[in-house]
């Protein structure tokens, strides 16, 4: 099977076992099946330069974005821990996954990110609208105010991201000698 097959693969599948645990009140699915990727991932014959950077970057914004949203009243999520004010570990779990996939499955749309912009502002709406209906989290803001600012904060960050790993990649090795 491709290496990005099973990136996107292991990125679609820890969403699900983010959701259903989140909604089961179960952290370690999301956990191991993070540290699974993570691992696969990061080996050294599929590795590119950044990855790991991208996914301290992933959980940061992941997790003031996800917060915002949470203190603008627009969601409610499970397993709120340790504050129901802020974004809870199983989502910060996502952004993780989604970075490990940008220079990986997604990396096609380093080149378009006008493509990526719109692909993420209409996508992502209905991810959180999914996790909705498994009882992962609950919308409860204004259905067309909550939808617009998420999925324009999706049609920025994406773009922000893929843009990022592509810059990452490209610096020098630190340590190697160029000639």
């Amino acid at each position: 099977m491709a290496p990005n097959l099973i990136n996107a693969l292991f990125l679609q599948t820890l969403w699900f076992a983010a959701v259903f645990g989140a909604a089961a009140g179960l952290l370690w699915p999301a956990l191991l099946l993070l540290g699974c990727f993570g691992l696969w991932s990061l080996r050294p014959m599929i590795r590119i330069q950044g990855d790991g950077g991208l996914v301290l970057v992933a959980v940061l914004i992941g997790f003031m974005l996800d917060s915002a949203w949470v203190k603008l009243g627009w969601l409610s999520f499970a397993g709120s821990w340790p504050r129901q004010d802020l974004a809870p570990l199983w989502i910060v779990i996502l952004w993780a996954g989604l970075a490990l996939t940008l220079n990986h499955s997604l990396a096609w749309l380093q080149s378009n990110l006008l493509l990526a912009a719109l692909l993420a502002g209409l996508s992502s709406p209905f991810s959180y609208l999914a996790a909705e209906r498994f009882g992962a989290l609950q919308i409860i803001g204004a259905s067309g105010e909550w939808a617009f600012g998420l999925g324009l904060s999706w049609a920025v960050v994406l773009p922000f991201m893929l843009w990022l790993a592509k810059q990452l990649k490209q610096l020098p090795l630190r340590g190697k000698e160029h000639v």
